[in-house]
């Protein structure tokens, strides 16, 4: 239809603009002196820069690991993140 712009395909980067994609990413956090690492975490990530970016969904499970790792008397985690 005139006047109307096509809508982009895709999601971009907000960071260099580049085609974002579905797939998985390792998060570190740095928790006051500890280290804790997440792998298999399910986010979106650019194919020009590499920047991954969490998934909304996946946000709550991560801060609960999170609480739990905060627990533990342990210096550097690392856990596999689980989709229920």
């Amino acid at each position: 239809m005139a006047g109307k712009r096509e809508k982009n395909k895709f999601k971009k980067c907000p960071l260099c603009g580049g085609e974002m994609n579905d797939g998985i990413t390792t998060l570190s956090f740095l928790m006051g002196e500890k280290v804790a690492i997440i792998k298999n975490v399910p986010a979106e990530i650019c194919s020009d820069c590499g920047e991954a970016y969490m998934k909304s969904h996946v946000t709550g499970k991560v801060e609960t690991l999170l609480d739990r790792i905060e627990e533990l008397h342990s210096e550097v985690s690392i856990i596999y993140y689980e989709a229920a």
